[in-house]
């Protein structure tokens, strides 16, 4: 009876909002953990989020949730996001490979539940979301020290990798390794304006290690989106401020910084040199369309070659792949099929004109939410996810799926109006919370 009363007593109110509120952080901590080196953390952290939002362990369903709802479906981040899960499951009646179509419905189900659910989570504080930025910055920048220190004890061999057009070696994927580093940059210039830890030039300085670090990398989708990010944050800033010269002193500097570092990195010198190499590799015969830029294009002509032929709702987002890998057994025997490199190609292709104008739409809106507020570090995160999915499937991945929603969430701008226009509005909540 006893030891009863000290569970009814340890399980209280206040216990149970501060056990909700640092499990929180913690699940969050974790997928960011996840993207880098293990999957299992990733979707661990994304059911534990489920849950934390729609349900509370003393009344049921989430009373925060509930008393957000109706603010959460007229959100345009909840719509931008959903929007992308609605225009899959619109193509349902197209259907003839149903073990693609389902594996994408579970894929991208973070797109519908993250930003459906999230409003019920506890609300984290600046300082807290301070911690995550910088938090992130200073972790990606450890992992990226260990890289650099490997590239400089097997200088040759890695060098000799990237000649060849092979990633140099880093956490499982190297795309998405990079775009980590690049919203790194982003994020510790976000640590820098909420003044994380008290410190403030510091993080200015790890945002300048971890860009530096990106041209050691060498990967092109990291760069273009680093460089892109950067450069949506300097016109914001200046939007923000409403002093512009600076901006044209720093985008001057920013085109002139490729040249600094094709003399200075051999890394992306030999980049540029294999990139200058297929580029202007004129011996189609000697093709075997095993490089990675070839390989793209081909990607590309198939994907628009599909939209062309089923131009107003394409071929059905759940048949693409046997689509694409039909084409690919006509055109180039024995060689992989692959999907678009380009997340909009893949929504013209499988969805047609209609879901490609949608899925514009989407990003558009998610954009939106960022110039509503004038908040430059969201714009430049947006940036760079836009970025990646005009040169990757991004979206059709997990992991990229789960960085996608994630980086964006977590980056929206807070205030009385925010993205979710939470704090406007009153709730009658049956316990104390942070509005």
């Amino acid at each position: 009876m006893q030891e009863k009363k000290s569970l009814q007593d340890l399980i209280t109110r206040p216990n149970v909002e501060l056990a909700r509120y640092y499990l929180t952080l913690l699940l969050i901590a974790g997928a960011f953990f996840g993207l880098v080196f293990s999957p299992p953390f990733i979707s661990v952290a994304l059911i534990g989020l489920f849950v934390l939002g729609l349900f509370d362990p003393l009344l049921g369903i989430n009373p925060r949730w509930r008393a957000r709802i109706s603010t959460t479906l007229r959100s345009p981040i909840f719509w931008g996001m959903a929007g992308l899960y609605f225009v899959l499951v619109a193509g349902v009646w197209q259907t003839e490979d149903w073990g693609y179509y389902i594996e994408r419905l579970r894929i991208k189900v973070p797109l519908l539940a993250l930003p459906l659910l999230w409003p019920g989570l506890p609300d984290i504080e600046e300082k807290e979301y301070g911690w995550f930025f910088g938090g992130f910055a200073l972790f990606m920048l450890c992992v990226l020290g260990g890289v650099v220190v490997n590239y400089g004890l097997h200088f040759t061999e890695i060098e000799d990798m990237i000649r060849r057009g092979q990633p140099m070696p880093v956490p499982r994927n190297h795309i998405r390794f990079s775009l980590l580093v690049a919203l790194a940059t982003l994020l510790s210039v976000g640590a820098y304006r909420l003044r994380a830890w008290g410190g403030r030039r510091v993080w200015l300085l790890v945002a300048g290690l971890l860009f530096v670090g990106q041209h050691v990398l060498a990967v092109r989708s990291g760069l273009a989106g680093a460089y892109g990010g950067i450069g949506v944050l300097v016109l914001a800033l200046a939007w923000e401020r409403g002093t512009w010269w600076p901006a044209v002193v720093g985008l001057v500097g920013l085109a002139a910084l490729p040249v600094v570092a094709y003399v200075a990195v051999p890394s992306f010198r030999t980049k540029i040199q294999y990139a200058r190499y297929e580029l202007f590799h004129r011996d189609a015969s000697q093709d075997t369309h095993e490089y990675s830029d070839e390989g793209r294009l081909t990607s590309l002509r198939i994907g628009l070659a599909v939209w062309q032929d089923n131009f107003w709702l394409g071929v059905g987002p759940g048949n693409l792949r046997q689509e694409t890998d039909t084409r690919y057994a006509a055109i180039l025997p024995g060689t992989e099929g692959k999907r678009p490199h380009n997340q909009f190609i893949s929504a013209l292709a499988g969805s047609g004109l209609v879901g490609g104008i949608i899925t514009l739409g989407c990003f558009l809106l998610l954009a939106y939410v960022g110039l509503r507020k004038r908040a430059p570090v969201y714009l430049a995160i947006w940036t760079v996810l836009f970025l990646s999915c005009l040169v990757e499937n991004t979206l059709e991945t997990s992991a990229g799926v789960t960085l996608f929603c994630l980086f964006l969430l977590v980056a929206r701008p807070l205030g009385r109006e925010g993205s979710f226009g939470l704090q406007a509005e009153k709730t009658n909540l049956p316990y104390r919370t942070n509005q």
